[in-house]
Formats: structure tokens, sequence, C-alpha cells
């Protein structure tokens, strides 16, 4: 097999790559498991780890939030996300 045709595929799952700045979607925002009275969703983040298999299946993709020391939630799904155009 190819190493190198694949190589594209470590650390992404659809349009995110480990290390993108994300915010949350307004799906995001909306959802009950994401409300937090010190987390309002237009925080930023980075993208830490990206888990394909094992692991948290649900919730593949792991934020970092960046100055936020409070209690907030770390796994989302690709659609509670949108990543910040710089």
């Amino acid at each position: 097999m190819q190493e190198w045709k694949y190589r594209e595929h470590n650390g992404k799952m659809g349009k995110f790559r480990v290390g993108d700045l994300v915010r949350l979607s307004s799906y995001g925002k909306s959802t009950e498991q994401n409300s937090n009275q010190a987390f309002d969703g237009n925080e930023m983040g980075m993208i830490v780890e990206i888990s394909r298999f094992g692991g948290n299946r649900k919730y593949p993709i792991k934020v970092q939030w960046i100055n936020i020391t409070h209690n907030v939630p770390r796994r989302f799904f690709f659609r509670e996300l949108v990543r910040i155009r710089t």
C-alpha cells in the first residue's frame, strides 16, 4: 500500500484537522449538553485530537478552549463546530 497516498487522512475528520481554530456552530450552541453559564460558545478553541477508531466514537473531536478554566465540554461531533477563518 502506498503510505504517501493516505497521509492526508491522518488527523483529519471531515473538514477539520488537528490544529484548526474552532467555535461552536449554531447547532452546537442549541444543544443542551453544551450549555453552560460560563461558556456561551463564542470562545475560541483548538482541535487537539481526532479519534477515528475506538475511544469516543460518538464525539471524536477533542477541543482545548483558549483561556477557559471552568468546567466546559471538550468533546464534540463535527456538526457542533465551525472553523474560524484566519
